[in-house]
C-alpha cells in the first residue's frame, strides 16, 4: 500500500513536469535546481533535508539520462518510469553512510554529473514486529524493523515494559536478536540507538482475545486435537501430528473445533477487515496440504462445504510457487487477516468474506490438493481475535 501511494504521488508530480525525451540521454549536462516533496499538498515546499526512506523529487533539467543517484555515499534505487527530463522521483536510501558529504550526486548514462547540497536525517529505530509476541522471560526472539544503528560503542539497547533491559545477542539494521529479561511486563518495547528511541508498533505479552489455549480444554467439545507440554512456551499446547494426503479426510487428532456457543468476539461489520486470527505456532515438519480455517455460526460443526463465510487456506510451506518443508525457529506468532478469509473448500471461489455472525465457531482441518502423503508436526497455542490494522 505504501508503494502504491508513493507511486501515485510520483506519477502525479511527473505529469506536472515536462516529459519529453522520456528515458533518453541526450547528452545534456544535468542540473538539479531544487528538491521537493512528492505530495500535491506540499508542492510549494522546498527541501534541504529528508529522512531515510522518504520519497523526494529532484527537479531540474537534463535529467532524463539519470542512471545513478547517490545520497552521501549511499546509492538510491531508480525506477525508470519515475524519470523525466525535468524530474527524478527517488527514495532516500536507508543505509548508514560511511562518509557524510551532505550532497546528492546524480550521474547520467553518458558519464555527466550534477550535485546538490542535501542532508539525510537518520531516524530513530522503527520496530514493526516480533517473532513471538507472547514469549516468556529467558526466550530469545527477533525484533524486526529498520534503522537499528549502533551507538558510539557499537551497541543498541532494547528496553522491555517494566523498565528492564533485554540482552542483545546480535543485530543488523533490520533485525535484533534479544533475550527477554526477567521482570518483563505486558506493554510496549523500546529500542534506543545513537539517533533516538523508537517504540514498537505492537504490544508485547498482550493476551487480549484468547479463546483457545492448551490449558483449558472446555472449548474442545468434540474431543478432537491432541495436547502436549514438552517444548511449549506457555504450558500445554495443541499438538497436531499425523499423516496428510490429497483430499484425504484427516485423523481427529489433527483437527480442531471450538463450539462453546456465543460470539467469540463482537465486531462491527464495517470493522471486520481490521481484525484477524492470531496464534503462536511451532512447526517441526509440514510441506503439503493446506490447513482450512473456517469460522461459522452455531451448529456449523465440521462442515467445510455449506457454510457461507469465507475460509482461510494456510500454506506457509508454499514459497514462490514451490513446496518447501516449513520448519519454524521455535514458537512464532502468526496472523491471518479476516480480509483474506475468501475461499470455498476447493478454492474455485475466492470472493467470499466473513461477517460478525460467523464468529461463533471455529473449525480447523488439513484438507485439499497435495502431491501425495506427507508428515505433519505442528503445534499451536493461544488462538485469539485481535485488531491487526
Amino acid at each position: 500500500m505504501k508503494y502504491m501511494l508513493t507511486l501515485a504521488a510520483g506519477l502525479w508530480l511527473l505529469a506536472s513536469c515536462e516529459q519529453t525525451h522520456y528515458g533518453e540521454d541526450r547528452g545534456d549536462t544535468p542540473r538539479i535546481e531544487y528538491v521537493r516533496p512528492t505530495t500535491a499538498a506540499a508542492r510549494d515546499s522546498l527541501l534541504v533535508e529528508a529522512a531515510m526512506g522518504a520519497t523526494v523529487a529532484l527537479i531540474g533539467d537534463g535529467l532524463s539520462g539519470a542512471s545513478e543517484v547517490w545520497f552521501n555515499d549511499q546509492k538510491a534505487k531508480l525506477n525508470p518510469t519515475m524519470i523525466t527530463n525535468r524530474a527524478v522521483v527517488v527514495e532516500v536510501p536507508g543505509g548508514m553512510p560511511g562518509e557524510v558529504t551532505n550532497m546528492i550526486t546524480l550521474r547520467t548514462k553518458k558519464g555527466k554529473e550534477a550535485t546538490f547540497p542535501f542532508a539525510v536525517k537518520i531516524p530513530a529505530p522503527r520496530i514493526t514486529w516480533m517473532t513471538n509476541l507472547l514469549a516468556p522471560a529467558g526466550a530469545t526472539v527477533t525484533l524486526r524493523g529498520n534503522y537499528f544503528f549502533p551507538d558510539a560503542n557499537g551497541k543498541i539497547e532494547v528496553l522491555f515494559p517494566g523498565n528492564v533491559k533485554g540482552t542483545v545477542v546480535a543485530f543488523d539494521t533490520q533485525n535484533i536478536r534479544v533475550t527477554i529479561p526477567e521482570g518483563a511486563l505486558e506493554g510496549t518495547i523500546a529500542v534506543t540507538s545513537l539517533y533516538g528511541t523508537g517504540r514498537a508498533e505492537f504490544l508485547y505479552g498482550d493476551r487480549t482475545g484468547v479463546f483457545i489455549d492448551g490449558e483449558n480444554g472446555a472449548w474442545n467439545g468434540w474431543s478432537l486435537s491432541d495436547f502436549g507440554t514438552e517444548g511449549g512456551y506457555d504450558g500445554s499446547y495443541i499438538k497436531l501430528e499425523g499423516k496428510l494426503g490429497s483430499w484425504a479426510w484427516p485423523d481427529n487428532k489433527i483437527q480442531l473445533l471450538y463450539n462453546l456457543g456465543g460470539k467469540i468476539a463482537d465486531i462491527a461489520a464495517a470493522d471486520m477487515g481490521d481484525y484477524g486470527l492470531r496464534f503462536e505456532a511451532n512447526c517441526l515438519s509440514w510441506s503439503d496440504t493446506p490447513y482450512i480455517f473456517r469460522f461459522g455460526p452455531a451448529g456449523s460443526g465440521n462442515d467445510v462445504d455449506g457454510t457461507p463465510g469465507g475460509q482461510y487456506h494456510w500454506k506457509p510451506w508454499l514459497v514462490e510457487g514451490q513446496n518447501v518443508n516449513w520448519v519454524t525457529d521455535g514458537w512464532e506468532t502468526v496472523s491471518l487477516p479476516f480480509s483474506e478469509f475468501v475461499y470455498n473448500k476447493d478454492e474455485s471461489v475466492n470472493g467470499l468474506s466473513l461477517s460478525p455472525s460467523d464468529l461463533v465457531e471455529l473449525y480447523i482441518m488439513p484438507f485439499g490438493a497435495a502431491n501425495g502423503e506427507s508428515e505433519l508436526k505442528l503445534w499451536l497455542d493461544n488462538l485469539r481475535i485481535v485488531k491487526i490494522k
